[in-house]
């Protein structure tokens, strides 16, 4: 979205609603119950140097950009009632053990765990 498209769009939300407050909508986890989930914006400001021609926006909160796999992975564990740490524990180990299984094939004359001889 462009400033030229948002500052007309606010303008008639400021209008029509008066002075709301301003948010980013961001994914839940959960059910939707009530209001929309959002992080409450802090800050706006004018990009400089890599980051000209922007316009930034601060949130109360951090948001974290994830893939659309990680999101999925996060959605499907929250559901079968586990946690985002559960998941982020899982990954961790989960990418050690590839790590130890490649320096275990590196390895001549090692035997190969979990494959027969």
């Amino acid at each position: 979205m462009k400033l030229s498209t948002l500052i007309p769009a606010l303008q008639i939300i400021l209008a029509t609603h008066g002075d709301a407050d301003v948010l980013v909508c961001v994914q839940s986890q959960g059910e939707l119950r009530g209001h929309t989930p959002a992080v409450a914006v802090t800050d706006a400001h004018a990009g400089f140097d890599w980051d000209s021609g922007r316009v930034l926006l601060s949130t109360k909160n951090p948001l974290v950009a994830l893939s659309a796999d990680e999101l999925a992975a996060i959605l499907k564990s929250v559901r079968a009632g586990q946690s985002w740490h559960a998941y982020q524990v899982h990954k961790s180990l989960r990418e050690r053990i590839r790590e130890l299984e490649a320096q275990l094939a590196s390895r001549p004359g090692e035997p190969q765990a979990g494959r027969s001889s």
